[in-house]
């Protein structure tokens, strides 16, 4: 490939010159071709990590283990390295740079963790400490933009009859330490599943824990760069897919979302109608969910995650604890999932996380 050297290029009026990023490489004698399309689908984006998560069988090996796929394309996963502690650790978003893994936890009694990692998407080292959460909630929803991330909810998994939490905590991306007081969520208690765009972070159902649990179909929305701005959006959609729609525990973790649209998947074993249910949510106005399409497969145990850039998501499924399928939806339209490929290691993953995720505008 020949080098090539420019001088100047101005517009017509000769003023002023376009900017020119991505990759370019010479075609022929005096021309060059310019990068077109969306910058998720070139330039080096699109990494997408899961992490931790349960194996099949004790002692657990894989609860520390970071797989990583290129989401532009489809393909099988790469091993990424490991996270600081093994464990089911929660995929928040990050920003460009770094994604975060938060919380979780490893079997046993009194074993939940407050570690926060992140991993630097560039490479493929693993994790590194970022500090942590200043409370212990299990099953917390997450989300960011490009500097703020948030951990909404969860619940006490030390004080039966394991209390539901409304606490929101907050960290900065592009330092480290601990996780700070943003507010309360509306509802207390488990919230699965978490996406954002540029402004607005969403969870999507919820469970209140308790000695009366109950699911609840609420999508609740917060305003990112606005501390306590917590309120309903809307709810799961109830009616989608012959009836057999999404209800409040979703067990699925991580999201995908673009600046107009959020994926929520099924990550439920049981009631069975519900195990491969898609749904979207349209996030510029307030109003509930609708039916997108179904996943090739229907789950069998809980525990599935998602990611995507803001063209494609992907999801872990959860046929098994030893699962490792990936399925993949395009946004912006509404149908049945398609293969993506395999992780590298099967396992019923909780975090994922993109370097080009909805929250980075």
């Amino acid at each position: 490939m020949s080098d090539l050297s420019i001088n100047n290029i101005t517009d017509r009026t000769g003023d002023s010159g376009p900017v020119i990023a991505g990759i370019s490489t010479v075609t022929s004698t005096g021309a060059f071709t310019v990068p077109v399309g969306p910058t998720e689908y070139r330039g080096g984006r699109g990494r997408a990590v899961f992490g931790g998560g349960y194996g099949a069988s004790s002692p657990y090996p894989e609860l520390n283990v970071l797989d990583m796929v290129n989401i532009t394309t489809t393909g099988n996963a790469s091993d990424f390295g490991d996270l600081t502690i093994g464990r089911t650790a929660i995929g928040m978003g990050g920003n460009a740079t770094r994604g975060i893994f938060a919380g979780g936890r490893y079997p046993g009694v009194n074993n939940d963790q407050t570690q926060i990692d992140y991993v630097t998407f560039s490479s493929s080292g693993g994790a590194n400490d970022f500090g942590d959460l200043s409370n212990r909630p299990q099953s917390s929803g997450a989300f960011s933009d490009s500097t703020r991330g948030i951990f909404s909810g969860g619940y006490d998994s030390r004080t039966s009859p394991y209390p539901g939490l409304r606490q929101q905590t907050f960290i900065t991306i592009a330092s480290t330490g601990n996780s700070s007081d943003f507010g309360d969520a509306v509802d207390p208690g488990r919230k699965d599943y978490g996406f954002s765009n540029a402004t607005r972070g969403f969870t999507c159902g919820s469970s209140t824990q308790g000695a009366s649990p109950s699911n609840l179909d609420e999508i609740e929305m917060t305003t990112i760069q606005t501390k306590g701005s917590c309120v309903i959006f809307g709810e799961l959609d109830g009616q989608g897919n012959a009836g057999h729609s999404l209800i409040g525990s979703l067990q699925c973790w991580g999201g995908a979302a673009s600046q107009t649209r959020g994926i929520i998947f099924s990550g439920q074993s049981s009631p069975s109608g519900a195990r491969n249910v898609i749904e979207y949510l349209t996030l510029s106005t307030f109003g509930n969910s609708q039916d997108f399409g179904d996943m090739l497969t229907s789950s069998s145990s809980s525990g599935a995650t998602s990611t995507g850039n803001q063209i494609r998501a992907v999801v872990k499924t959860t046929s098994a604890n030893d699962g490792n399928v990936l399925e993949q939806v395009t946004i912006a339209t509404t149908g049945n999932a398609t293969d993506f490929g395999d992780l590298n290691t099967g396992r019923r993953v909780y975090g994922s996380v993109c370097d080009s995720h909805g929250g980075l505008g």
